[in-house]
């Protein structure tokens, strides 16, 4: 949605390069991306000082990228590279990657207006996202584009204290254009177990990669990055029980609160079991492994064997679900809202649903992911609206 086509007369700077600014795709100061998504060099999507570089330039309009412009900001004031940089870092890596669309763009509409970048008006920040708007984005594309812009803003240390007007015209982009939820119910778990109630054994490599990722999916109520963020060593597999800790960052982390790690029982169903779809998976894997995949949990199924990225996890679920039964219009992501309803139906304790979900506050849970189980028969659908009372 980010990436969608904007106004030529807005959005675009004089080069016609959409915003993607040409000019710093190969600029010292920016990250440089390899082909798969991460910043060269070994730094893990960390922002480096060793890519630094002196300010191009002073003017204060400007066709370079965000990040020279954060640099010029504080060594003006005094700050030095590495201080810089530890800054840009308060930025998660997929956070940088979807601000970096909107701030690029806000650049180029503010340097094809002739409009001062270290200072912009509220007034300015408002026409920039109209001209969004009337590209035909969505309430909640404008959204994140206006927290980019924020966040740009508090980068080189120039915050804007919006009024009112801003808020209004939010809420009007919302009512004009309203961003709705995508479900109004979910569906049973129950019947991507059905599916997938055979042996392992019986599976190709690819099958028992979606049932593996699926299984785990659903009993660990996690989102496809935190699946992702699983390294091979994280696993510590026994008999009867399967415990990851994470040694990396999620979502949710922040100063203080961390998902420590998930533990899993075997269940009396085998087939079924994510403790033994674990193991087989990891007996699957073990001569496919190498030094470039052996860092990530999970790997591709054909050659050349490399770590898998968080889109294809994330088909590797919607082909599962799809195939067991589930409405095309369901996510991968659904698999949370699922398993959490279903399991609050069955009377689980919410606060257990709250601490293995990793959410501090059951608001989440209630209003965004508990929703009315769907159950299927040959086309047709009951709802059973089983969430109990808070």
């Amino acid at each position: 949605m980010g990436t969608t086509p904007t106004s030529a007369t807005t959005v675009s700077d004089k080069s016609g390069n959409d915003g993607n600014l040409s000019e710093v795709a190969g600029s010292a100061l920016v990250p440089q991306t390899g082909t798969d998504g991460h910043d060269k060099g070994g730094n893990n999507g960390q922002f480096s000082s060793d890519n630094s570089k002196s300010a191009a330039t002073s003017s204060s309009i400007y066709s370079g990228g965000w990040k020279d412009l954060v640099f010029e900001a504080h060594r003006s004031q005094g700050l030095n590279n590495d201080c810089i940089c530890t800054i840009i870092n308060s930025l998660r890596e997929s956070t940088r990657k979807q601000y970096t669309v909107y701030i690029d763009k806000f650049l180029s509409f503010s340097n094809f207006q002739n409009l001062s970048t270290f200072h912009p008006a509220e007034v300015d920040v408002i026409n920039f996202l109209q001209s969004l708007y009337d590209s035909g984005l969505s309430y909640s594309v404008i959204n994140t584009a206006s927290s980019a812009i924020k966040t740009f803003l508090e980068l080189i240390n120039y915050p804007i204290t919006f009024t009112s007007r801003f808020v209004r015209f939010k809420k009007g982009c919302f009512n004009l254009r309203p961003t709705l939820p995508r479900y109004v119910a979910t569906w049973d778990p129950q019947i991507v177990l059905n599916y997938f109630d055979r042996p392992s054994s019986e599976l190709s490599l690819y099958e028992l990669t979606c049932k593996c990722v699926t299984l785990l999916a659903l009993a660990s109520y996690q989102r496809v990055s935190t699946l992702h963020a699983i390294r091979f060593s994280d696993l510590k597999l026994t008999c009867d029980k399967a415990v990851i800790s994470f040694s990396s960052l999620h979502k949710q982390s922040r100063p203080g609160k961390h998902l420590t790690g998930l533990e899993f029982d075997s269940f009396p169903n085998s087939n079924v079991c994510v403790v033994n779809a674990l193991k087989a998976y990891v007996d699957a894997t073990s001569l496919i492994r190498t030094e470039h995949t052996l860092s990530s949990f999970f790997v591709t199924c054909v050659k050349p064997y490399r770590a898998a990225s968080k889109d294809t996890i994330a088909r590797w679920i919607k082909v599962s679900i799809h195939k067991a039964g589930v409405p095309d219009n369901f996510s991968a992501h659904s698999t949370r809202s699922a398993s959490t309803s279903a399991d609050a139906a069955r009377g689980v304790d919410v606060v257990s649903i709250l601490k293995k979900a990793g959410w501090s506050s059951s608001s989440t849970f209630y209003r965004f992911y508990n929703k009315p189980i769907q159950h299927y028969y040959s086309g047709l659908f009951l709802v059973l609206d089983l969430r109990p009372c808070h």
